[in-house]
Protein backbone atom coordinates (compact mmCIF):
# COMPACT_ATOMS: atom_id res chain seq x y z
CA UNK A 1 0.00 0.00 0.00
CA UNK A 2 1.49 3.39 -0.99
CA UNK A 3 1.50 6.85 1.58
CA UNK A 4 -1.79 8.31 1.61
CA UNK A 5 -3.43 5.44 0.49
CA UNK A 6 -6.53 4.53 3.05
CA UNK A 7 -8.09 0.97 3.83
CA UNK A 8 -11.59 0.59 3.22
CA UNK A 9 -13.94 0.38 5.99
CA UNK A 10 -15.77 -2.72 6.87
CA UNK A 11 -18.37 -3.91 3.70
CA UNK A 12 -21.93 -3.64 3.84
CA UNK A 13 -22.71 -7.64 5.30
CA UNK A 14 -20.27 -6.76 8.30
CA UNK A 15 -21.87 -4.13 9.18
CA UNK A 16 -25.22 -5.65 9.13
CA UNK A 17 -23.83 -7.93 11.11
CA UNK A 18 -22.54 -5.84 13.33
CA UNK A 19 -25.61 -4.15 13.59
CA UNK A 20 -27.68 -7.68 14.27
CA UNK A 21 -25.21 -8.38 17.12
CA UNK A 22 -25.87 -5.39 18.47
CA UNK A 23 -29.33 -5.43 18.67
CA UNK A 24 -30.12 -9.18 19.81
CA UNK A 25 -26.71 -9.58 21.77
CA UNK A 26 -25.84 -6.26 22.89
CA UNK A 27 -23.09 -7.20 25.60
CA UNK A 28 -21.21 -9.61 23.72
CA UNK A 29 -21.53 -7.49 20.46
CA UNK A 30 -19.62 -4.54 22.75
CA UNK A 31 -16.97 -6.63 24.14
CA UNK A 32 -16.39 -8.18 20.78
CA UNK A 33 -15.81 -4.43 19.32
CA UNK A 34 -13.91 -3.95 21.74
CA UNK A 35 -11.36 -6.66 21.10
CA UNK A 36 -11.48 -6.37 17.60
CA UNK A 37 -10.57 -2.48 18.01
CA UNK A 38 -7.58 -3.42 19.89
CA UNK A 39 -5.94 -5.47 17.03
CA UNK A 40 -7.29 -2.38 14.24
CA UNK A 41 -4.57 -0.16 12.87
CA UNK A 42 -6.83 1.09 9.91
CA UNK A 43 -8.39 4.25 10.82
CA UNK A 44 -11.63 4.05 9.17
CA UNK A 45 -12.12 0.30 10.86
CA UNK A 46 -11.09 1.77 14.03
CA UNK A 47 -13.80 4.55 13.75
CA UNK A 48 -16.31 2.06 12.69
CA UNK A 49 -15.51 -0.44 15.56
CA UNK A 50 -15.43 2.88 18.02
CA UNK A 51 -19.17 3.33 16.67
CA UNK A 52 -20.19 -0.19 16.83
CA UNK A 53 -18.44 0.04 20.76
CA UNK A 54 -20.55 3.08 21.11
CA UNK A 55 -23.64 1.70 20.17
CA UNK A 56 -23.92 -1.23 22.03
CA UNK A 57 -22.58 0.53 24.69
CA UNK A 58 -25.60 2.56 24.59
CA UNK A 59 -28.51 0.31 24.54
CA UNK A 60 -27.20 -1.49 27.32
CA UNK A 61 -27.63 1.64 29.13
CA UNK A 62 -31.47 2.57 27.25
CA UNK A 63 -32.01 -1.30 28.28
CA UNK A 64 -31.26 -0.65 31.87
CA UNK A 65 -32.90 2.32 32.48
CA UNK A 66 -35.99 1.53 30.82
CA UNK A 67 -36.29 -1.47 33.33
CA UNK A 68 -35.15 0.67 36.12
CA UNK A 69 -38.02 2.61 35.20
CA UNK A 70 -40.76 0.13 34.81
CA UNK A 71 -39.86 -1.42 38.48
CA UNK A 72 -39.83 1.34 40.17
CA UNK A 73 -43.16 2.93 38.31
CA UNK A 74 -44.51 -0.14 39.00
CA UNK A 75 -44.12 -0.49 42.98
CA UNK A 76 -45.22 2.98 43.31
CA UNK A 77 -48.58 2.13 41.76
CA UNK A 78 -49.85 -0.37 44.06
CA UNK A 79 -51.85 1.74 45.68
CA UNK A 80 -52.36 -0.18 49.13
CA UNK A 81 -54.07 -1.58 51.88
Amino acid sequence: MEAGETEPGYNGAAVAGALLATLFFAPIALIAALILLGNERSPQRRSQLRTWAWASGGLMVVGALLFTLQFVGSGSGSGGL
